[in-house]
């Protein structure tokens, strides 16, 4: 019975430092920031077309994301100038999560539907956050290989 209640202790404590462990993270990504930098891990002659279902990675260089934390909503906005790419601003929801020794930032669109109704959504490594710089690293299949695109953030 000790045992088993040790047990629940420990289990229970645990998940209580992941929670807040996310909720720490969440604080230091919350607000505004702009995407300063997209660059590329393990694509060397490789071509990425399309991240996140909307546009080539280099489309959201320049782009402006406000994350909002007390309700997890936000925004990003285009504003790169290339004719190939999209504009206007695109409405998300987002969060924090923790998978083992990982944070990931994840997001979905809902953009003119209920977060309900999208059920599809985008995980990136959360690899840095401070006060003044963010970094995501988002896995990628170009044309069968593995690599990364990698998101730099400034305030």
């Amino acid at each position: 019975m000790f045992a088993a209640a040790t047990a629940l202790l420990f289990t229970s404590c645990a998940q209580t430092n992941v929670v807040k462990a996310e909720m720490d993270t969440a604080k230091q990504v919350r607000g505004i920031w702009t995407l300063s930098d997209v660059s590329y891990q393990n694509l060397d002659g490789f071509a990425v077309n399309n991240v996140c279902d909307m546009a080539n990675p280099e489309c959201y260089e320049g782009s402006t994301w406000n994350l909002v934390q007390n309700n997890k909503s936000g925004t990003y906005t285009f504003n790169n100038t290339n004719a190939d790419c999209p504009s206007g601003t695109a409405n998300i929801v987002w969060n924090v999560l923790q998978d083992g020794s990982d944070q990931y930032f994840t997001f979905k669109d809902v953009t003119g539907i209920k977060a309900k109704q999208n059920t599809a959504g985008y995980r990136m490594k959360l690899d840095y956050v401070d006060a003044n710089a963010m970094r995501f690293v988002q896995d990628v299949n170009a044309d069968g290989k593995i690599g990364q695109v990698v998101y730099t953030f400034q305030r």
